[in-house]
């Protein structure tokens, strides 16, 4: 069911028998979109932190035209 894979030297490991562009190219595309939805996560969290912040400040002081 499984063939054995083994190169015979780093060229043809990322040669990848012909499918090297493929392979890495969707690694990379990979590692990419990953990276970008851990800052966008990120990014998000802080702005709901600073809003529920700014949102408990206001009701300390009584500020009733705050958006919420």
């Amino acid at each position: 069911m499984f063939s054995t894979l083994y190169w015979a030297n780093f060229s043809d490991f990322i040669h990848m028998g012909g499918y090297g562009l493929y392979v890495w190219g969707s690694l990379i595309a990979c590692v990419l979109v990953l990276g970008m939805e851990c800052l966008l996560i990120r990014q998000q969290r802080k702005q709901v932190i600073r809003h529920l912040r700014r949102m408990a400040l206001a009701e300390e002081i009584g500020d009733e035209g705050y958006e919420r």
